[in-house]
């Protein structure tokens, strides 16, 4: 599942010029700048594996709750939640949403995401061409977690303006520093978002079944069930985020097996378990999670500072913001050996694309069981993959820096030979 951050677009003109490979800037701050203070935006970037992940794994100083911050972001129009909470706060929420998100029902989803991905290769495969993300990588996501939380796949348009907008707000807030909850139509978008929900709410209260929200309503921990506030932070959290770590996650994936032929004849002269839960030493699971690390779907998180704390040397004051670069973690050359390779065979891999700590994503076991499954098909049924247009013309899905991901990814192919 993709996880909430603030981010800030660089001031470099690479990055800005080059949003699908920022990695060179990366690489440089981690050498020459690895914890800068951007004082338009008032906000620190930290670029070095070991610093991030300590900064992640360390809740009580580096706090997700917003009301840890500068006096300016206290009351920006976010509920409490899974990702801007700290203990007790947190504890409470993520251990009765995980008895509704647990990995029996996430297992007990196999099958269905097996026929829908086969559903949805149907109707392609005599074209001999497709756009993956049109077609395939941005609807399997949506129309899982929609059945997950029993709510209709053909509002899937409305997730995705619901998720560009959001996307578009936190940019232009981290960008300038400014807050958001002045923002008239961030307020509209939410209270849209609402109504949607709490009529599903509504709904499953009155006729209970077997998906997400009806389990949410129903779960409780300690006595003390999830409020109706609480419910509907993590419905829109899994709904407009939750979808698009899978859909960039699988659009990275075919992209980065296609620009490295040699790493995609090793993986399918290599057969992998047909079960993602029992897959867990095969190349196909390896080629994941070298995609989650060389191109993570999601780029930074951010935290707030509780009290004066050093950082690389660099002293950072309380309540301010803090931006762990993700993407940058993960190619840092110090804890990855020949880190700018795509290398599918890379043992051990210890990136941090889910972050860490407490807040590890809860729905990365979705995303990884989704991901396997959609590279399985694709890979077993498509032959002769090939990109149908020129790498130079990829762009940026939603303009944000905010996610790593794909506009569109058109593909050309044959169908494999049944049996």
């Amino acid at each position: 599942m993709w996880i909430i951050v603030w981010m800030q677009k660089s001031t470099s003109s690479n990055y800005n010029n080059e949003k699908l490979n920022p990695f060179p800037f990366y690489s440089v701050m981690r050498k020459n700048n690895p914890v800068e203070y951007n004082e338009k935006a008032d906000v620190w970037n930290v670029y070095r594996y070991d610093d991030i992940k300590k900064i992640l794994t360390n809740y009580v100083d580096f706090s997700s709750d917003f009301t840890k911050a500068a006096t300016r972001f206290q009351d920006e129009p976010f509920r409490r939640s899974l990702l801007s909470s700290d203990p007790p706060v947190h504890r409470h929420l993520r251990s009765t949403i995980s008895s509704a998100f647990s990995t029996t029902t996430i297992e007990r989803l196999e099958p269905r995401i097996r026929e829908i991905a086969n559903d949805m290769i149907d109707k392609v495969i005599e074209k001999g061409s497709t756009d993956l993300v049109r077609d395939f990588s941005y609807p399997l996501p949506v129309t899982v977690i929609a059945e997950l939380l029993g709510i209709p796949a053909k509002d899937r348009d409305l997730f995705k303006r619901w998720a560009d907008e959001l996307l578009k707000s936190i940019d232009e807030a981290v960008e300038t520093g400014n807050p958001r909850r002045n923002n008239d139509k961030l307020q509209k978008l939410q209270k849209e978002m609402d109504d949607y929900f709490l009529k599903v709410i509504a709904e499953k209260r009155k006729k209970p079944g077997q998906d997400l929200v009806t389990q949410l309503i129903n779960a409780e921990t300690d006595n003390k069930k999830l409020s109706q506030d609480d419910i509907l932070s993590f419905c829109a959290l899994l709904l407009q985020a939750g979808h698009l770590t899978t859909v960039n996650l699988i659009n990275n994936c075919v992209w980065s097996l296609l620009e490295h032929p040699k790493q995609l004849a090793r993986l399918k002269s290599n057969p992998s378990s047909s079960s993602p839960s029992s897959s867990s030493s095969s190349l196909l699971t390896s080629a994941i999670e070298e995609t989650l690390r060389y191109r993570s779907p999601v780029q930074a998180l951010v935290r707030f500072t509780t009290k004066d704390v050093q950082v690389g040397g660099k002293a950072i004051k309380s309540g301010q913001r803090v931006i762990t670069w993700i993407g940058s973690a993960n190619h840092d050359e110090v804890v990855f050996g020949n880190s700018e390779e795509f290398d599918i065979m890379r043992n051990p891999n210890p990136h941090v694309a889910f972050g860490a700590g407490i807040h590890l994503c809860l729905g990365a076991p979705l995303a990884r069981l989704e991901s396997h499954i959609a590279m399985e098909i694709l890979l077993s049924r498509l032959q002769g993959l090939e990109l149908g247009d020129d790498p130079k013309n990829l762009e940026p899905a939603n303009g944000s820096a905010f996610l790593y991901g794909i506009k569109s990814l058109p593909l050309s192919f044959e169908a494999a030979a049944a049996g």
